[in-house]
């Protein structure tokens, strides 16, 4: 699965502007091309879609459902942070209170936090320019904090793709995640 995936992505090449990305037959991206391809990574990325892919193939969305909303963002000086609220979005505790969230049910909190995946670190990209490494520093998830996560990247226009393999439910998976480059002017 993993040689299929490299394959594919080595063969689409990224296209940036009139710059094409290639990494195939053994070339490697130049150190003015990493940075140019940072330059456009840089900015706000609205979530379009999560996937998640089975070593047979299936595809199942078994975290974060079929229409979850979210936003990535990178910026310049090397600071990423991203946020996911899965579908259905969780809706208790309904409050709009830190204090009185606290103060509600563990079982409605534990609604809330199945509901919503978010981190923030560093990030940076591998020398030939096919991987975006995210290092966590803070993570919904505390066993993430300090871990260093590469994503397989393919970037075409405003559609940024992230391939990350994880080990889950028994089996090794790919996520696969396609965000779309978010307006300047907000939403």
């Amino acid at each position: 699965m993993q040689i299929r995936i490299l394959t594919t992505l080595l063969g689409f090449g990224i296209l940036l502007g009139t710059t094409r990305w290639v990494n195939s037959a053994g070339s490697h991206a130049s150190a003015q091309s990493a940075a140019s391809l940072a330059g456009h990574l840089a900015g706000v990325w609205r979530l379009v879609s999560v996937e998640t892919i089975r070593p047979n193939g299936e595809v199942i969305y078994p975290f974060y459902g079929k229409h979850p909303e979210g936003l990535l963002m990178y910026d310049q000086s090397g600071w990423m942070s991203v946020q996911i609220v899965s579908d259905p979005k969780p809706s208790l505790p309904a409050t709009d209170s830190r204090a009185d969230f606290l103060a509600a049910p563990a079982s409605e909190k534990a609604v809330a936090a199945d509901g919503y995946y978010a981190y923030f670190g560093t990030w940076s990209l591998d020398g030939a320019g096919t991987t975006v490494i995210h290092h966590v520093q803070q993570s919904l998830l505390p066993g993430e904090h300090g871990e260093s996560s590469p994503r397989h990247l393919h970037l075409d226009g405003n559609r940024l793709t992230l391939y990350a393999t994880v080990h889950e439910m028994g089996e090794a998976h790919e996520r696969k995640l396609v965000w779309e480059r978010s307006a300047s002017n907000g939403p």
